[in-house]
């Protein structure tokens, strides 16, 4: 293995050069011994701190240029072993920059770092090894492979939630779940319960499968049950719909006792829990799921996109005993079975404590992206958690949401308004969600966070088209 002296410097590394093209030129120079078989798979690159002393530059500088190696694919992080070389081989993964006039998108939920590269780079190399890895170019059964589902179970529990794996359906991600979990609730009469502003996802596919969804008024504690309960009385209902961690878009976590008195009502009247919990994990003070509190009419939904990242595309679904089969055969009618390479790459993940180690990466930047929020954002108006990848901006007058995130948007921000959410056209907050994960870097967001902040201090402009 090379020393020290003989890593990579920077080829055009004037003292009075730039910092960014300075870890740009360290990390490519870096590449390309790494292509050049000078550290070959396997092998540590030198700590931070010398490279920066030998090099002459801060460590900070060397920080961001062994975090560009992670995100082309070629280098994974360790608290314990340093900086390893996951293989020379691999492709070079370059980050996405947006384009320099483009607007800053914060309107998408996904993970804000590039671990899930890095991690992937490594197994992609080490896949071969697995006692399972010839079962991925196989047909599999729709709920998925018993190992699958026992990773699943894995994924979803929780203090006091240990799920059964025969009961577990792996799916094509959560909107897929939910479209089986409808699915098998075809036929039933009635109407879904909802927060006045949900998951778009159940918006979309209402209107697939011709339903009507109801808004039930909502506070800090989630879903007001007594609201609840007179539509139960009131007319016919399929099914309530919940978000009960980290709610989308108000980021509400729903208190033990609101869960308990939903769980009643589904009892007393024979209703339907459709639990999507895909931000559970993220939670380090997990209160019971609907699911350990009314088993037996609940299905609950977790997935690895919004966590890990959105191109292990895989959900997980546990449903009642006597259900599985309905939705497994809704998996079999609309994409036969669920990837076998994403099934065996988050079931590694799940079971090596790799998935956990993304996680817990993302919950760093996570948290230190809700820090510049409430730094810059007026906290008054911020409903947030240092766990949610969003936060919910509530609007004061004269603002109404649709016409803030179009005057957001002439500013170079776009934002999601309350009107993407609502169910229907009763009054509802006004507010925008802001997606603090979406932004390429802290830098993009804190640019993105003070326009916003001059939107909400300026007054409704009119913006003219064309008439």
């Amino acid at each position: 293995m090379a020393s020290a002296k003989d890593t990579a410097r920077p080829t055009n590394g004037a003292p009075d050069q730039a910092k960014r093209s300075t870890y740009i030129e360290v990390s490519s120079s870096i590449e390309r011994e790494i292509r050049s078989g000078i550290y070959p798979p396997g092998s540590r690159l030198p700590p931070q701190r010398q490279l920066a002393t030998e090099l002459g530059i801060n460590v900070s500088t060397v920080s961001r240029a062994y975090k560009e190696l992670q995100l082309r694919g070629l280098v994974i992080g360790s608290k314990r072993r340093g900086s390893l070389v996951t293989g020379g081989a691999m492709p070079s993964v370059e980050p996405v920059h947006p384009a320099t006039n483009a607007a800053i998108d914060l309107t998408v939920n996904r993970p804000a770092t590039g671990e899930f590269l890095s991690c992937l780079a490594r197994t992609l190399a080490e896949l071969p090894r697995d006692p399972r890895y010839a079962e991925v170019q196989e047909y599999q059964l729709p709920q998925g492979p018993s190992w699958a589902r026992a990773a699943g179970a894995r994924w979803m529990a929780a203090p006091g939630f240990t799920p059964a794996p025969e009961h577990v359906v792996v799916t094509s991600g959560a909107q897929h779940g939910l479209y089986a979990v409808l699915n098998s609730l075809i036929g039933t009469e009635g109407v879904i319960l909802a927060d006045r502003l949900t998951y778009y996802g159940l918006k979309a596919l209402a209107p697939v499968f011709q339903f009507e969804i109801v808004g039930i008024p909502s506070d800090r504690d989630g879903l007001l049950t007594d609201e609840v309960e007179l539509a139960c009385r009131r007319m016919p209902v399929k099914a309530i719909f919940t978000v009960p961690n980290l709610q989308n878009p108000t980021v509400t976590t729903m208190s033990l006792a609101r869960r308990m008195a939903l769980a009643d009502i589904a009892r007393r009247h024979r209703v339907t829990i459709i639990e999507d919990d895909v931000y559970g994990p993220l939670v380090s003070q997990r209160l019971p799921t609907l699911a350990s509190l009314c088993p037996e009419l609940t299905f609950h939904i977790a997935a690895t996109s919004k966590i890990l990242a959105p191109g292990l595309r895989l959900g997980y679904l546990l449903s009642p005993p006597d259900s599985s089969a309905l939705c497994a055969e809704a998996v079999r009618t609309t994409a036969w079975m669920p990837a076998p390479m994403s099934m065996l790459i988050a079931s590694i993940w799940i079971e090596d404590g790799t998935a956990r180690h993304i996680m817990d990466a993302q919950l760093t930047e996570i948290r230190a992206r809700q820090d510049l929020a409430r730094e810059l954002l007026p906290q008054e108006l911020l409903q947030t958690d240092p766990a949610c990848m969003f936060v919910w901006l509530k609007l004061p007058q004269p603002w109404r949401a649709d016409d803030f995130a179009a005057n957001a948007k002439a500013r170079g921000v776009v934002v999601m308004p309350s009107s993407a959410f609502a169910v229907d056209r009763s009054e509802i907050e006004h507010g925008v969600r802001i997606n603090l994960a979406c932004a390429t870097s802290r830098d993009q967001l804190v640019s993105a966070l003070r326009l916003l902040t001059g939107t909400l201090k300026d007054r409704p402009r009119a913006l003219f088209g064309t008439i």
